[in-house]
């Protein structure tokens, strides 16, 4: 009877959160906060119960010891029916959960940490980290009743978010990391740091409650720790992704300055300069390249005029004068294992009669044009936006499936219809230039048999 308060309450796990909370953020969620609550509140259930179950039990075999130790003169004195009822009730009170009931509630402890981190920003009074550290009071006692967090370590799934290892990171006292950082790298590294899969994981509590199966706008629940993992895993693809294509754009670039002694290039396009440091040209202009160590070259016109101009507008005059094509950076070589494709001209003339969208010519801003005609989602555009078309064309299908799951097979599918499209334009170009030689042969015939 003097305990049953604390039983009630033993490790002061706090109220839980619901009447403070607000909303969540609208980018951040996947369904309503009040889902999101009631899986915490429910956790806390559980991990209370179990605690008390724990206390009890203690309780029970404190007392089973001292019966024990009681003289035989007195337990003779006692009823044998009652004396054995009574030692069965404490000796079956005394018995410590089983090992699954152990492993659940830690697995419960993971979640809170990943579900508190996704609670952040949405509640107050307490807040995610008062509540964290509410949380760790129980958990060093369940750590100390078992002998240590050998048990707790081996507990694998679920695994910790990058959000919860922040969390904890931030806001844990010196007693509460060593606690942490005891239970291992299960407990101390996000997902996608961990080796070899790790199952998902979804709560089951001990009064058969459960989120309900769909939100008020008719979408598919969604477990909120599961979808952040995949929310974390999108994310550090596209970091990958982004910086992987700064490293080839940056190489693509200084495969392409000019070495020293071709300084002079012709322009391709007309460009209007915005500043003072630009330089006006025409498509046809012939420049000298002053300086050639960034993105924008400095060039001299024929008027001794000196600015700056875009690099991708520039060829040699070589390349003007002559079908000889500016050779594939080597990078690109190395990205489709020395595939026969990276053969084709990186320079594809454009012909007046036809209108091609996309070319191995094609700076990032048109690419990032071609990828929105096509109707590709936003995040299709971002990450692939920031290539040229040769540095586009030079993906496989495999690159474009594993950073792009959604649409990388259609993206591959439009490049393939898009190189077909660039070979016939080439073919109609180098058939009119056949045609033009074929008429200046016959003209000349017919020229000299009038003469």
């Amino acid at each position: 009877q003097n305990t049953k308060a604390a039983m009630m309450d033993p490790y002061g796990i706090p109220s839980p959160p619901i009447p403070h909370a607000p909303n969540a953020p609208v980018n951040m969620c996947l369904f309503h906060a009040s889902q999101f609550q009631g899986i915490l509140n429910h956790c806390f259930d559980d991990i209370e119960v179990f605690m008390a179950k724990l206390q009890q039990t203690a309780v029970a075999a404190t007392v089973l010891s001292q019966r024990k130790k009681t003289n035989k003169k007195s337990r003779k004195q006692t009823a044998e029916g009652k004396r054995d009822k009574e030692f069965d009730l404490l000796t079956a009170k005394a018995c410590p959960p089983p090992v699954e009931e152990f492993m659940d509630i830690f697995q419960k402890f993971k979640y809170c940490f990943s579900l508190l981190a996704r609670l952040k920003s949405s509640i107050s009074n307490p807040s995610s980290k008062e509540l964290l550290h509410h949380v760790f009071k129980p958990l060093d006692m369940l750590v100390r009743t078992i002998g240590g967090p050998a048990l707790g370590a081996s507990v694998i799934s679920p695994a910790l978010t990058n959000s919860a290892i922040s969390l904890l990171q931030d806001n844990l006292t010196e007693e509460e990391r060593q606690i942490w950082t005891a239970l291992g790298p299960h407990w101390t590294l996000p997902h996608s740091q961990l080796r070899g899969p790790v199952a998902p994981y979804t709560p089951v509590f001990l009064d058969g409650w459960k989120p309900e199966p769909s939100r008020a706008d008719g979408q598919v629940w969604e477990d909120p720790v599961e979808s952040q993992h995949k929310h974390e895993a999108l994310r550090e693809k596209q970091k990958v992704w982004n910086m992987r294509c700064t490293s080839i754009y940056i190489m693509y670039i200084d495969s392409v300055l000019p070495p020293e002694g071709e300084r002079m290039y012709s322009c391709s396009y007309d460009f209007v300069a915005r500043n003072n440091s630009e330089l006006s040209v025409q498509q046809g202009d012939t420049l000298e390249v002053v300086e050639s160590s960034k993105r924008w070259w400095k060039c001299r016109n024929r008027f001794n005029e000196v600015g700056f101009v875009p690099f991708n507008i520039l060829e040699p005059v070589s390349h003007t004068e002559s079908p000889v094509t500016m050779r594939p950076p080597k990078l690109l070589q190395r990205l489709t294992n020395g595939k026969a494709s990276l053969n084709r001209p990186l320079v594809i003339a454009r012909s007046s009669d036809t209108s091609v969208p996309l070319d191995y010519r094609s700076p990032p801003e048109e690419v990032e044009e071609w990828l929105r005609g096509k109707g590709f989602s936003e995040t299709t555009v971002t990450l692939l936006g920031k290539l040229t078309g040769a540095l586009l064309f030079s993906l496989n299908k495999e690159d474009l499936r594993e950073v792009l799951p959604d649409e990388g097979a259609r993206v591959y599918s439009q490049l393939t219809v898009q190189k077909a499209l660039l070979e016939d334009a080439k073919k109609a170009t180098e058939l009119e230039a056949v045609m033009e030689k074929q008429k200046m042969k016959v003209d000349l015939k017919l020229e000299s048999s009038t003469l």
